[in-house]
């Protein structure tokens, strides 16, 4: 043990005069005697040469004034103290309006916006030199509010999903847990709030909260995730490795740890993760930018070449070129609107709506889910949950309830229904209660909040109320010697105690029944006598034990040997005395039957694989339906037998497998392995720790978690909390439903980007009236077929409106009745592009009409003729809204629903309506009379009637599109 001054700085002055503080003030002084930082980066060096220096762990718990047993005293004064000198594991508060800032200066920052910025200024200087500042100032000023306007929207679009994700996130985010002793109080906290000196219990599942070092404890495991998705398996101990890692999970064993660090001063781990959904659409973004990009360099060349050859006039019908008697100021006035209107061009083109759509559909989609307490902690995950093929579940806590009931208990061959601690002899209950209170994980706790799984609970509740066990009395009276953590592999648990009264020593074994009873070899029966285990009592044991398990019941078995330490590492485990058999069973989760018939009619097959016997594992999935009565040989196979087949035979019977029983956590993960391997997407519903590896493996991993342990929840993309297993089909539809929402709007945005373009590169580049100086003033006078406010109304449709109609509603009642997408599938199918290419194609064909013969067939002016183009585009997209859904059945019950598409539809065309017929003067719109807006409604309405039409007629209606076989990730 160090002395104190192995952590203090120099001696202050004896005489010095001592200032009158504060409480805290003299709390968060407590530490200043050592430099906080040498304990802090403790961990991240692994500098055990510094930890023997200083004490070995007694030297740092002294220094951070905390103690083994009682923790640290955990008042406001304490807490403030060691946040201010350690830091904190709390999340930071997020500012909303730093956050709209950013999106706001993430705007402005983009290059296309700059440019457009100064080219409206000159205009405005370009307007008022030419009109005088009474007059010439508006149209300048009204691009420069325009441009704000779309930077505003563009933001807010950004913003609503966050301010989304954030709202639900403080409400309901999953944040794990775990136990602290503080002022002598075991209590379960969150993580965030884990301070810097607090003593930490660590069992199996549960996530290290912050850095520190291992105190004492058993067998602990720890696994840590890298950057390249490795797992790295790590032994923990008071000598070789006492460092503990921030984010990694105990996977066996456990320890009570010395918190050291917390907050920015912990050794973090990464966790690479990536967004296949928004890969692919950055790459359309990317595509469709560039696109626009390049018909904004030919405008631009067009133009120039005007300009270089002398053909640009002024408003006078003056040519304008370098030399001559051209004013340099209308000069500089054409260049920038040569350089104004391809600039729009090129802004206009981008679809920057593709990344809102998602963040928009997502924060909607999760908003949903978390009302009916599903807590999606990947939500891009949504393209993977789209193409699930197979779903694998565990039974107990995911077909069954979490909760369980002890309603068989057999001593010796005999069943005792109404459990009387006084039918049972006094040398075997005491057996009994060593076996259930001592041979648990934790076993030094003294109540069953804190153990691991809902068996070992429902055990130890039953025995403390039926078999009158007192755990404190029982702590006192024996002392553990070694403990033996239950592991999933070999399936049994033990402990080894020595009595404080006589000092006997006795091992007690506990665990599956096929094999705790293969290692005994006496039984007791209830009257305390001891007799043989031979051939025909071994018959009748497996008599009972079939009967339970044709009745559903998990079955324990607890055995007890009485020994001594030197006997102890020589005697044979065939040795051990049968204490009792433990009968549990839990009720089945509603709803099981309808939504495996549901999964079935998705095109998704479903497999049960739990740690069960063959007989308990059938029964349940006959129940639930997963397999028939009179189910066909291959459908339900044990572990064992799984596992000794070779790759080849296991790749031909994977898809006939409907039950897995008496699987291992290897057994379940090499079912996900092969299932993908043979081309499946699959989903795990887990619940134990042993199911861990197979949730990291598997495409989707969901978890029930009520009770689960926290690596399963770490483990888990989707963590359901309510009790209803029909949650599973809503899940399943919201990743549908988001998927089919990203690709409608995708087809919708791209007809309208591509269709844009064109107008704007052939209406620009064909005008018979070059832009001259009025040209630049205004951007474009007819030059390009959109002036800024109608620019505008067309990105708001695109990029807010059309998101809002598009994604914010629920999915089609059809989505679960059709089979999975293909994961490798584009999101731009090859049956998308061609409803792509048919409508761009059609819109371009008319509007061309309509700008070339539009004047002499429709009897109009030229600014007549473009109302006429812009109102024909603005409907046609309004009407293109609908087209995806036209080939739905019911498609008029869909339309119905999507109340939220009806209103916005409508909302579009009121205010077109509005546009044109009141506020032509500034919208640079001309009104049009009944037969012209009868044309634009025939010319957007066409498409959709034909596809209706198409949908109605006999044949051409049942008409259904080959549907990919799904393939593997």
């Amino acid at each position: 043990m160090p002395s104190s001054s192995s952590f203090q700085a120099s001696d202050r002055d004896s005489g010095e005069a001592v200032n009158s503080t504060t409480m805290v003030d003299i709390e968060t002084s407590r530490f200043s005697s050592f430099d906080p930082a040498h304990i802090t980066k403790l961990v991240r060096t692994q500098d055990k040469k510094w930890l023997r220096e200083h004490g070995g762990i007694e030297g740092v718990m002294l220094a951070l004034e905390t103690d083994m047993e009682n923790g640290v005293r955990g008042d406001r004064t304490d807490i403030d103290s060691r946040r201010k000198a350690f830091g904190s594991n709390l999340l930071p508060e997020y500012n909303l309006r730093k956050i709209f800032c950013h999106f706001m200066l993430e705007a402005i920052r983009d290059s296309m916006i700059a440019v457009l910025f100064i080219c409206a200024v000159l205009s405005l200087c370009f307007g008022i030199q030419k009109h005088g500042l009474r007059q010439g100032w508006q149209e300048g000023l009204t691009k420069i509010l325009a441009i704000l306007v779309v930077v505003i929207v563009s933001s807010s679009g950004k913003f609503w999903p966050i301010t989304q994700c954030l709202e639900f996130s403080a409400i309901s985010s999953y944040i794990p847990e775990t136990d602290v002793v503080r002022s002598s109080k075991w209590q379960r906290i969150p993580i965030c709030r884990v301070l810097v000196g607090d003593i930490v219990f660590l069992k199996p599942g549960d996530q290290v909260p912050a850095d520190g070092l291992f105190i004492d404890g058993c067998s602990l495991n720890t696994e840590m995730t890298k950057t390249d998705g490795q797992i790295d398996r790590i032994e923990v101990d008071a000598h070789e490795n006492p460092f503990l890692i921030f984010g990694s999970t105990v996977v066996d064993g456990y320890a009570r740890m010395l918190v050291t660090a917390v907050g920015k001063n912990v050794k973090h781990h990464g966790i690479s993760l990536r967004g296949s959904l928004i890969d692919e659409l950055k790459r359309i973004t990317s595509m469709v930018g560039k696109s626009g990009k390049t018909v904004a360099l030919m405008t631009f060349m067009v133009f120039l070449v005007r300009f270089l050859t002398g053909k640009l006039h002024d408003d006078n019908g003056k040519r304008v070129s370098f030399g001559g008697e051209t004013r340099i100021g209308d000069v500089l006035a054409v260049i920038v609107g040569i350089l104004a209107t391809p600039t729009m061009i090129a802004l206009t083109s981008t679809p920057e709506g593709l990344d809102s759509a998602v963040r928009t559909c997502l924060a909607y989609s999760m908003k949903r889910l978390m009302k009916i307490q599903i807590l999606v902690r990947e939500p891009l995950i949504c393209h993977k949950v789209a193409s699930v093929t197979t779903v694998c579940m565990n039974k107990t806590g995911t077909l069954t309830m979490d909760s369980m009931e002890v309603t068989k208990f057999w001593q010796g061959l005999n069943s005792i229904e109404e459990v009387q601690h006084n039918l049972i002899a006094p040398s075997v209950l005491e057996l009994l209660h060593q076996g259930i209170g001592l041979n648990t994980t934790p076993p030094s706790r003294s109540s069953s909040s804190s153990l691991i799984n809902s068996t070992e609970k429902t055990i130890f509740e039953w025995a403390v109320k039926q078999l009158g066990m007192d755990v404190e009395s029982l702590k006192k009276s024996c002392t553990i010697l070694e403990i033996n953590p239950f592991n999933s592999k070999n399936r049994q648990s033990g402990v080894l105690i020595s009595k404080n009264g006589d000092n006997t020593i006795h091992v007690h074994r506990k665990g599956a029944p096929e094999v705790i009873i293969p290692m005994c070899s006496h039984y007791y029966e209830s009257t305390g006598n001891v007799k043989v285990m031979n051939k025909s009592s071994k018959a009748l044991f497996e008599q009972i034990l079939a009967g339970m398990a044709e009745n559903g019941f998990r079955c324990i078995a607890f055995a007890h040997r009485k020994t001594s330490i030197r006997d102890y590492f020589t005697f044979s485990r065939q040795q051990l005395i049968l204490l009792s058999l433990v009968g549990l069973t839990n009720s089945r989760r509603s709803g099981t039957r309808g939504t495996v018939e549901d999964c079935r009619r998705a095109g998704i097959n479903v497999k049960l694989i739990t740690g069960d016997n063959k007989v308990t594992a059938t029964i349940m999935a006959t129940k639930c339906g997963i397999i028939e009565p009179d189910y066909q040989p291959g459908e339900v196979i044990d572990g064992e037998e799984f596992r000794k087949f070779s790759s080849e035979e296991r790749m031909a019977k994977i898809e006939n497998i409907c039950v897995l029983a008496r699987a291992t956590p290897d057994d379940k993960l090499l079912m996900v392995q092969s299932l993908k391997q043979k081309g499946h997407v699959v989903a795990f519903i887990g619940r134990g720790i042993g199911d861990a590896h197979a949730l990291k493996e598997a495409n989707v991993g969901l978890c029930f978690g009520t009770q689960g342990a926290e690596i399963v929840k770490a483990c888990s993309a989707i963590v359901m909390s309510c009790q209803d297993f029909g949650f599973i089909i809503d899940i399943l539809t919201w990743g549908r439903g988001i998927y089919d929402s990203v690709q409608i709007y995708t087809q919708f945005l791209l007809i309208a980007s591509f269709v844009a373009l064109v107008i704007d590169f052939v209406m620009a580049v064909s005008s018979s009236e070059p832009p001259g100086l009025n040209a630049v003033v205004a951007v474009s006078t007819g030059k390009i077929p959109f002036p800024v406010f109608q620019l505008l109304w067309m990105k708001l449709i695109a990029g807010t409106l059309a998101v809002l109609a598009l994604n914010m509603e629920k999915p089609s009642q059809d989505i679960m009745r059709r089979p999975p997408r293909n994961l490798k599938e584009p999101l731009i199918t090859a049956q998308m592009g061609k409803k792509i290419g048919a409508q761009t194609l059609y819109q371009i064909a008319i509007f061309l009409v309509i700008h070339f013969k539009g004047k002499s067939l429709f009897n109009v002016n030229d600014k007549e003729k473009d109302s006429l183009v812009l109102s024909t585009y603005i409907l046609c997209q309004a009407f293109n809204m609908f087209n995806p859904r036209l080939l739905e059945k019911n498609i008029f019950e869909e339309i119905q629903e999507k109340k939220l598409l009806l209103s916005i539809v409508g909302l579009i065309i009121s205010i077109q309506l509005i546009m044109v017929e009141l506020l032509n003067g500034f919208s640079g719109t001309a009104r049009l009379g009944f037969g012209q807006w009868g044309l634009c409604i025939a010319f957007s309405a066409a498409p959709s009637l034909v596809t209706w039409f198409v949908r109605c007629t006999p044949h051409l209606g049942n008409f259904k599109l080959p549907m990919l076989k799904p393939k593997i990730n």
